[in-house]
């Protein structure tokens, strides 16, 4: 007896996807991109754990920058400053929701910098555990705090709650 495993479906009408959130957020999803981005206008401090000519401050206590997010997603940020980061400058984060959610050594690693002369827009990937191998070494992760390096799905399930939740609300 030859038993077909094969269902036949049918195409359904999904309905709209339209997501919306309240002031001063816009929320948006294209299609080449991995995560949902939220416009979002909030201060962030960014101290450098290691730069780019291999300078190293375990402790967070390398060069402070700051500036204001244009916008946030589960895998990174985009900041406008007046300071001269660098590609490949490694540091902690610190940001605010809406004074909702304060998130905090938050590591990044700086993938781009558009600099003119008055500012930079800077693209910043959140980086998990598996890739701070690829940037420091045995001995250097050794003295990171495990504070530090435990915020990988902190950030991802913290927006996550925070995208699903104006989801649902519609707000």
């Amino acid at each position: 007896m030859n038993h077909s495993r094969t269902k036949i479906i049918s195409d359904i009408d999904a309905g709209s996807n339209v997501l919306s959130v309240r002031r001063p957020f816009k929320l948006y999803a294209e299609q080449k991109r991995r995560y949902i981005r939220l416009e979002i206008s909030e201060p962030i401090q960014m101290s450098i754990l290691k730069d780019d000519a291999d300078g190293f401050w375990p402790d967070g206590s390398g060069p402070h920058y700051s500036g204001s997010i244009l916008n946030l997603s589960a895998g990174g940020v985009l900041v406008i400053t007046v300071n001269p980061l660098r590609e490949g400058m490694v540091g902690l984060l610190k940001m605010s929701l809406q004074g909702i959610e304060i998130l905090d050594n938050i590591i990044g690693i700086v993938k781009r910098v558009e600099a003119d002369a008055a500012e930079s827009l800077v693209g910043i990937e959140f980086i998990s555990k598996e890739y701070l191998k690829d940037i420091f070494s045995h001995s250097e992760i050794e003295i990171l705090s495990d504070e530090i390096i435990s915020f990988d799905e902190r950030i991802k399930k913290t927006l996550d709650k925070y995208v699903f939740y104006k989801r649902v609300t519609n707000e």
